[in-house]
């Protein structure tokens, strides 16, 4: 039985590429965009292999504390023409704020089959 904290925030088509927005704050307020960071997103499957990554995330000027992650879910994991299956994806996203190296995540979504 799922709980609360299993809600999929992203339902995603196979074989399509789709944005993933990941929204940060900064408690201290010493971020004010994420440009600088170099986002970098990775995917891993239920069994932590590697869809996808580590790829550069966008961020939007107009919204410096989004990275929108575009999920290509047109290559699976043996090459293109290989749709990803049905099934939960984590997304983690990595920065740079020297001397840290925080890792976000991780971002659950799904994938359909169509």
């Amino acid at each position: 039985m799922p709980t609360p904290g299993d809600a999929i925030p992203a339902i995603l088509n196979s074989g399509t590429k789709e944005y993933i927005l990941v929204t940060l704050g900064d408690h201290l307020e010493f971020v004010s965009d994420i440009t600088p960071l170099s986002p970098m997103f990775t995917i891993y499957d239920p069994d932590d292999l590697v869809m996808q990554g580590p790829v550069a995330a966008d961020v939007n000027v107009a919204t410096p504390m989004i990275a929108r992650c575009n999920v290509d879910t047109s290559v699976g994991p043996t090459g293109p023409l290989t749709p990803w299956p049905s099934n939960r994806y984590r997304l983690f996203l990595d920065l740079t704020a020297s001397p840290e190296a925080p890792r976000i995540g991780p971002v659950i979504f799904r994938v359909e089959e169509l």
